[in-house]
């Protein structure tokens, strides 16, 4: 599998069928810097230490979603054992506001040592700034902080030969979530062409619900119709090459006629009429579908865990589109998320350390219990030898392993790839073309104006 922005093959090796446990990751006891000394002498390469931190601690921003529940697990065993505590701190669920949080923060006394980014192009601004710990140091300490991970998902954030980023949680490829009994009432099965979509829209409004529940408030859901649409209408690697700055793809009929698709979805009702006001977090969307008032989301795989009771939920691909120059199976989504460390934490060894921890077998089974396909050479073990995991959280993880294994190329999501001052821009574009603010000529003008800038 490809991952077009940056032309790696990924190969997750994470076939369902083979046989054998996920090693713990080491702990190592050589501790090369003085902590908390003000001196950066005998730190790891890139370390200034802010003694204005808080003193015995490091603080871990994460997203305030069900997933971070393995985080804060994972800071309780690490606890009973360090004298310097790591203390979770929880941050926004969408992935906008909670950069802004980083970028705000960073560099004071109150920025988080450890917090989350999405891919290299996110993390350009802090690089620049050089407000990020190279891990090379540690991973020298401890090789496993890199060995264990697949190599493609892990290099997305090796910077210039220096490594910023190890994965965690889950590959999150995204695809189309569908309530089973709504389906069910409706006569319906789940649509695997965009006509039977369109056709059920129509069927589904009758029964008096929402056919195709959306997070319009935050914006970024929105994008990830663009982003299959695209997908399909004209494949992956022209996609990249528009994000990566060719005008031409988003002035091409194949554009046009993407953006026709989304507009008939939109016009023929699909979303309802108040999208626009439900958000992702605080149960938005996500209770809609789990309820039964919407009958599909079009989400990440990390939604498996938001949606919570699993009892009525089915996922599918994305439907095909007849005529589509797309290649059969690409899909989008981001390769994983990625811890980054503070250039200034006060505590690099416990850092270190707990970077450890979260890849230990038990965060890598959190992981998994919340639905999530941890980014590792060996996850599928996991999945086979676990008796803890349910049937539905299993065929989840089947499911997701297989759409990653099989799908020709991975585009990043569109927020991710663009330059980080433009992420913000290139979510407000989606959300205008859904709105009506502005229509398939000023989308294109506005993705030019955006993968230009940098």
């Amino acid at each position: 599998m490809k991952n077009t922005r940056a032309q790696r093959v990924l190969t997750l090796g994470l076939s369902i069928a083979l046989a054998g446990t996920v090693a713990a990751c080491g702990s190592s006891d050589s501790g090369t810097s003085d902590e908390g000394s003000g001196s950066t002498a005998s730190g790891p390469a890139g370390w200034r230490p802010n003694d204005s931190r808080p003193e015995n601690e490091i603080h871990v921003l994460v997203l305030g979603d069900a997933a971070a529940s393995a985080e804060k697990a994972a800071a309780d065993r690490f606890n009973k054992t360090s004298d310097v505590k790591v203390v979770i701190d929880t941050g926004a669920t969408a992935g906008a506001e909670y950069n802004t949080t980083v970028r705000t923060q960073i560099g004071t006394p109150n920025a988080p040592d450890i917090f989350m980014s999405w891919g290299a192009a996110g993390i350009a601004p802090l690089l620049k700034a050089k407000a990020l710990l190279p891990l090379d140091d540690f991973i020298k300490e401890d090789p496993k902080l890199k060995s264990m991970f697949v190599p493609s998902v892990f290099d997305e954030e090796v910077v210039d030969g220096k490594s910023y980023g190890i994965p965690m949680r889950g590959v999150a490829p995204e695809f189309m979530y569908y309530n089973k009994k709504v389906l069910d009432k409706a006569g319906l099965k789940p649509a695997t062409t965009w006509d039977e979509l369109m056709s059920q829209v129509q069927t589904l409004k009758g029964q008096n619900v929402i056919p195709i529940g959306l997070a319009g408030a935050d914006k970024w859901p929105q994008q990830i119709w663009f982003q299959y649409v695209y997908a399909r209408e004209i494949g992956n690697d022209q996609v990249a090459k528009g994000l990566a700055g060719d005008a031409s793809v988003w002035e091409s009929d194949g554009s046009k006629k993407a953006l026709a698709d989304i507009r008939s979805l939109i016009d023929a009702g699909a979303f309802g009429q108040n999208f626009a006001s439900v958000s992702y977090g605080g149960d938005g969307s996500a209770a809609l579908l789990r309820s039964g008032k919407s009958a599909y989301e079009l989400m990440g795989s990390w939604h498996y865990a938001t949606v919570g009771d699993a009892k009525d939920l089915g996922w599918t691909t994305f439907p095909t589109i007849s005529g589509g120059a797309g290649q059969e199976g690409e899909i989008v989504g981001n390769l994983s998320n990625y811890y980054n460390v503070s250039a200034d934490t006060r505590y690099p060894d416990t850092v270190r350390d707990f970077l450890k921890e979260l890849y230990s077998p038990d965060f890598q089974k959190a992981e998994l219990a919340l639905g999530n396909l941890p980014p590792t050479t060996d996850a599928a073990q996991f999945v086979n030898s676990s008796k803890k995991l349910d049937a539905s959280t299993k065929d989840h993880l089947t499911f997701v392993s297989g759409l990653v294994n099989d799908a020709p190329t991975f585009q990043l999501s569109w927020d991710q790839t663009v330059p980080a001052s433009q992420q913000v821009a290139s979510q407000d574009a989606a959300a205008d073309f859904f709105n009506g603010a502005i229509d398939a000529d000023g989308f294109i003008k506005k993705m030019v104006q955006i993968t230009s800038s940098k």
